[in-house]
């Protein structure tokens, strides 16, 4: 399964760490490991999340990293593959939603 990594990157200094556990971890399940945090510098911020999102489509599932929800980016990942039903994966476990989030299948809010 291709699997996306998400989580909080700006303004979190262990976010390579945490971004290379988690490819480890998955990777030695067996998976394809679509890790962002491996970016090159010289991007400008909406590059980033246009290079995130497009590379998000291609995959399977996305993995939230624990504080992800403190990411503007990773909600925005996190919106989208609940919208084109991706598997959601966090800490190991597949769920529907996080706590508070109103979902569904082709949801959106647009007045929160």
């Amino acid at each position: 399964m291709k699997v996306y990594i998400s989580g909080k990157i700006t303004g979190n200094p262990n976010y390579q760490r945490e971004f290379a556990e988690a490819e480890k971890r998955l990777t030695d399940l067996g998976h394809t490991v679509i890790n962002p945090a491996k970016k090159n510098d010289g991007f400008t911020y909406k590059e980033y999340i246009d290079l995130g999102l497009n590379e998000l489509m291609r995959c399977d599932a996305i993995y939230l990293l624990d504080g992800w929800e403190n990411s503007i980016g990773a909600r925005l990942e996190y919106i989208y593959a609940l919208t084109v039903d991706l598997k959601i994966i966090k800490g190991g476990q597949a769920y529907e939603k996080a706590p508070g989030v109103k979902t569904g299948k082709g949801y959106c809010n647009k007045n929160p």
